[in-house]
């Protein structure tokens, strides 16, 4: 195969990860913003479960500079005050929940919402300690028992940075590698066997790279 027949398929290929990754922000987008308008339709009708339901589900699915998840945590935020105005501690309960949940599954190496997760912790925190304690907490004070529960709210569980950037870049070199051997390696109806050394070791590597990014982070 030519230069300009292998530089050809690279762009082909090039073209095809760019529409595959647009389609996926696509869904993730369109998926949250159906689960919204679902959200918003059962708040309206007075089924708050159901509407926290869908919130969680519209917050959890989040991609950069999408209004709807910001939107779904508002909703959260907003039924959870109006429940605990009305005394409804479970219903404000599932929303600070709700809310946690969100933006802890759409965690990567940086949290978004972070002033949004901390606010919820500290209602989940204070909503928890109003119970009464279990019989191993007895007697300890309502304030012991918030810390107790923040602390544990608020334990970091972020995966780790360094395993984290080898998991992305083991998986670049991992499908870049595979993309170009299948370019450089292959003339035809036969084997190219250095360049086929070469980008499969690439491939290797970076097959390992992510297994031990995704083992460890």
């Amino acid at each position: 195969m030519s230069d300009a027949g292998r530089t050809q398929s690279l762009l082909r290929l090039v073209v095809v990860a760019a529409i595959v990754l647009s389609a996926f922000v696509v869904r993730v987008v369109t998926s949250s913003a159906s689960e919204l308008s679902l959200g918003e339709q059962y708040q309206k009708h007075g089924e708050l479960e159901a509407a926290v339901v869908h919130y969680r589900r519209a917050a959890r699915w989040y991609a950069p500079g999408s209004p709807y998840h910001v939107r779904a945590l508002s909703a959260l935020s907003g039924l959870a005050a109006t429940a605990e105005g009305a005394g409804d501690r479970e219903l404000a309960l599932s929303a600070y929940r709700a809310i946690r949940s969100g933006i802890m599954s759409s965690r990567s190496t940086f949290t978004p919402e972070a002033d949004r997760l901390a606010a919820a912790n500290g209602r989940i925190a204070d909503l928890m300690a109003s119970y009464p304690p279990p019989p191993m907490d007895a007697g300890k004070s309502r304030e012991a028992l918030r810390r107790e529960h923040l602390a544990l709210l608020s334990e970091s569980r972020d995966p780790k940075l360094g395993w984290t950037l080898m998991l992305l870049l083991g998986f670049a070199l991992w499908v870049g590698a595979a993309l170009v051997f299948t370019v450089r390696a292959v003339d035809g109806d036969r084997w190219v066997e250095q360049e086929a050394r070469r980008w499969g070791a690439l491939v290797v590597v970076g097959l390992v790279m992510f297994i031990a990014g995704m083992a460890l982070a």
